[in-house]
């Protein structure tokens, strides 16, 4: 894999193609709650920047909410990208530019990929490997007071890599994602010019309170294979997800405070497709959101998996062509899943699952105020609770620079 194609790799990447419209697409009446009042309408927040990719939202206790995301900015022949971190005090209340964020970050390039909260007082972005870091990969720490930098190491000889999500929680922070190792390197006469030869493998970290340490991961066949996702129920209880390319199928792992291993899981891990993202719930079910691939007609669908005290099982979705990106879950049990449908047009997608049933929350769909160019609309992040849901993402028009959304919708689905 080439340096510049691991961009692909972002769990919350956003499609740039698609036509400007409401979500249409209808849930089948097996998988719709056809007993629901109408979805309550969303409001659409002004987000305090412009030109900028929105990816994970957070709330930070007390009614506080943070969302970031990244700019990129063409300088001559060089792409740099600088966070953005926006913040509101209560619902209702503006979101405000938190500037420190970006000022502590300095001459580092790297887009966030993930936040987390754990409170006000704990707060983490996780992003790439960055130059101005010596290589090392920035992820970036609020502590109540202070932003500060801290790089977190790659495997030796490693060519790039990412943090791809984070897991804020009072057990440490957990970040995921992926490195590229070099493998061997053969100069080569008539080019004048190194062969090297490289493999992607994930990786996984853990914040001991001073620094970011490695926590090794198993030894997996193949030479392509990566980490979307980690969420921590407990120090001997972590799970992570994402994608091997070996087998093309979602992966699983999981940490029981002594090492990791992988996890077999009948209908999901032997599906073609990636697990993007994981979510626990109070209860202690830990579920996951994906996409799954149709080797018999090239769709893509989502897919949605639940773990309990018997093991993972699959979780019948509706039959729209979608990926989903992020999730959350829900007060009182159950999740909500956020991402983009599929097709001619693109739209961000919100979804709820609550005692067996879908429903479609009916998200609003951003666009130009005109309605004259065509845009792809992806959700990336949401979160919620009883008074309502906040979802987060990115809207782009073609010829254009993507640009952040944010939607609110009041009352509970």
């Amino acid at each position: 894999m080439h340096r510049s194609s691991r961009r692909t790799l972002l769990r919350a990447a956003v499609a740039t193609a698609a036509l400007a419209a409401t979500l249409s697409a209808p849930l089948p009446a097996s998988a719709r709650d056809t007993a629901a009042a109408p979805a309550p309408g969303w409001t659409g927040e002004a987000a305090p920047f412009t030109d900028a990719t929105l990816v994970d939202v957070a709330h930070t206790g007390r009614g506080g909410m943070w969302a970031a995301g990244f700019t990129v900015r063409t300088e001559g022949k060089v792409t740099r990208f600088r966070p953005v971190v926006a913040a509101r005090t209560a619902p209702g209340a503006a979101w405000t530019p938190v500037a420190p964020a970006a000022a502590a970050a300095g001459e580092v390039s790297s887009r966030v990929n993930a936040m987390d909260a754990d409170g006000a007082r704990d707060v983490w972005l996780v992003g790439d490997d960055a130059a101005a870091l010596g290589g090392r990969v920035y992820t970036q720490h609020f502590d109540g007071r202070t932003w500060r930098v801290v790089p977190a190491e790659l495997p030796a000889g490693s060519e790039a890599g990412s943090l791809l999500d984070v897991d804020a929680g009072p057990v440490g922070a957990w970040a995921a994602g992926f490195a590229q190792i070099e493998v061997s390197r053969t100069w080569n006469e008539a080019k004048g010019g190194w062969i090297i030869v490289s493999r992607t493998a994930g990786i996984v970290r853990h914040f001991d309170g001073t620094a970011w340490r490695d926590v090794p991961l198993p030894e997996l066949p193949g030479d392509y294979w990566y980490l979307n996702a980690v969420r921590a129920l407990s120090a001997d209880d972590v799970w992570a997800a994402g994608y091997d390319g070996d087998t093309g199928s979602p992966l699983l792992l999981h940490y029981d405070g002594s090492a990791w291993r992988r996890v077999g899981a009948p209908g999901v891990t032997d599906l073609p497709g990636q697990a993007q993202g994981l979510a626990v719930t109070a209860a202690g079910e830990v579920w996951l959101a994906g996409e799954d691939w149709s080797p018999e007609d090239g769709s893509t669908r989502a897919l949605v998996a639940r773990h309990d005290a018997t093991g993972w099982h699959q979780v019948p979705v509706p039959d729209v062509p979608a990926r989903l990106f992020g999730l959350t879950a829900r007060p009182g049990g159950g999740i909500a899943v956020v991402g983009q449908t599929l097709g001619e047009r693109r739209d961000a997608l919100a979804w709820t699952w609550r005692r067996g049933r879908w429903t479609d929350l009916g998200l609003t769909q951003p666009g130009p105020a005109d309605g004259a160019a065509p845009v792809g609309n992806a959700a990336t992040g949401v979160t919620g609770g009883r008074g309502g849901w906040t979802v987060v993402g990115t809207s782009t028009a073609q010829g254009a620079e993507p640009q952040p959304f944010i939607s609110v919708r009041s009352r509970r689905g």
